[in-house]
């Protein structure tokens, strides 16, 4: 196993909540690296995967062949927001749905992708859906200060988001644009008062353009209400959230369900990571899963 290489977070316990039925049908909303739905079709359940990275299907097409063959995986090449029309062209029945908002280590570390620190020539794209139009490096070229200042600071958790911005902004000024890895790298580096050892300083302002860049947040807010829909009775979504406003959305659907009596949210706290998982893979530590059950 590689450094780079994927683990499938809070598996264990995602596959405990899903409760899984043989010959039943799973959707896995967020296939990655296929870490979950191997295991759903190993427990016995068939699975329509969706995921929009192509790089991501093409690996599933490749690792999961004989079951593609047979009938039991379906790879859908679509965001997850295209849940409901999906479904309803395949016109099967859903027993669970797994939502895990993680980014794999391997598109994180992708040499055409830009979300690597370590890649200081790579173009700033930051797209996990090469067919969207707009790249990291257009909404550095185009917005404002403002603008830039509140991504960096609701997406990303940056305190020093001002500063960032202004000195982005400056550099435009002056006739240079930020255009790859290395130049926003470096930028931040030299912005920042504060650079803490045990975080890269510019993992905020990344993960703030790689959410505004896949509009990540907007595509959650339009695929649950599709995902209780779709929901046999009595069946289960799960969600595993990184980030606070991912966490905040999903909690706040979960609440206004169980008031108009859709179901009940089954995590009145939210299940966290094992200290030992958080051993084996440091990546876990933000995760925060939520299960929530459809009225039968």
């Amino acid at each position: 196993m590689t450094k780079n290489k994927h683990i499938p977070v809070m598996l264990a316990e995602a596959l405990d909540a899903l409760k899984i039925k043989s010959n039943s049908w799973y959707i896995d909303a967020t296939f990655g690296q296929g870490g979950h739905t191997k295991e759903i079709l190993n427990l016995g359940g068939n699975v329509i995967a969706f995921d929009y990275d192509q790089d991501n299907i093409e690996v599933g097409q490749e690792k999961f062949a004989s079951e593609t063959k047979k009938g039991s995986l379906i790879l859908i090449r679509e965001n997850f927001d295209q849940l409901e029309k999906i479904i309803k062209e395949l016109g099967l029945p859903v027993a669970g749905i797994l939502f895990d908002f993680g980014t794999t280590s391997e598109q994180l570390m992708s040499p055409k992708k830009g979300l690597s620190f370590e890649g200081e020539d790579q173009e700033l794209d930051m797209r996990l859906d090469d067919r969207l139009g707009v790249k990291a490096k257009d909404l550095l070229a185009v917005m404002g200060q403002k603008q830039l200042q509140k991504i960096f600071e609701v997406f990303g958790g940056e305190k020093e988001a001002r500063k960032i911005a202004h000195e982005i902004i400056e550099k435009r000024r002056a006739g240079e644009f930020i255009t790859t890895v290395g130049q926003l790298v470096q930028l931040i580096k030299l912005t920042k008062a504060h650079n803490p050892k045990n975080i890269h300083p510019a993992t905020k302002v990344f993960q703030a353009l790689r959410i505004a860049v896949n509009d990540e947040l907007g595509s959650i807010h339009r695929a649950l209400p599709q995902a209780i829909k779709i929901l046999k009775p009595g069946s289960r979504i799960i969600t595993i959230a990184f980030h606070e406003g991912e966490d905040r959305i999903i909690k706040n659907y979960f609440k206004k369900w169980q008031v108009e009596n859709k179901g009940q949210q089954l995590t009145k706290k939210v299940i966290k990571p094992t200290e030992k998982e958080i051993s084996n893979n440091p990546k876990a530590r933000s995760a925060r899963m939520r299960i929530f059950r459809k009225n039968k």
